[in-house]
């Protein structure tokens, strides 16, 4: 029997770098977690954290964070990225060109290669949308 993939079975994980703003720490009580050691951020959803990235260059202020979201699934896991981008933005979080989205893809060793293929494909569409969604966060931001 050929093992299908289901994309709502399909797990995800996400990393945002972004620069915390002053007012997320002092008004929102964000508190950011030492490198693999975040605490939850009060403003989004359960399970996802803060912790401090030292690839990310705060120069002009704020607070290097990086997001890390739980493991999502499907469609709903997608919406709440989403989600959570627009509670970023409205909190103020920055990015610069030190920020970048990093994207972790739960697979099993049984899936036939034509389902590998397509999740490389999916993947590829995905990490497209957020890398625009993260374009859009700095444009509006800095």
């Amino acid at each position: 029997m050929v093992k299908t993939m289901d994309a709502n079975d399909l797990t995800f994980g996400i990393e945002i770098e972004t620069i915390a703003p002053d007012s997320a720490v002092t008004n929102d009580g964000l508190q950011i977690g030492p490198y693999r050691h975040g605490i939850q951020v009060p403003y989004l959803p359960q399970g996802w954290t803060a912790e401090c990235d030292g690839s990310i260059n705060n120069g002009h202020g704020g607070h290097k964070c990086e997001i890390v979201s739980p493991v999502l699934r499907g469609t709903e896991g997608l919406q709440q990225v989403a989600e959570v981008m627009r509670t970023l933005e409205a909190k103020g979080h920055r990015v610069n060109a030190s920020c970048g989205v990093h994207i972790h893809i739960g697979c099993q060793r049984d899936w036939p290669s034509e389902a590998l293929a397509r999740l490389d494909t999916g993947v590829k569409k995905i990490r497209q949308r957020l890398d625009n969604a993260v374009l859009d966060l700095a444009c509006v931001t800095i």
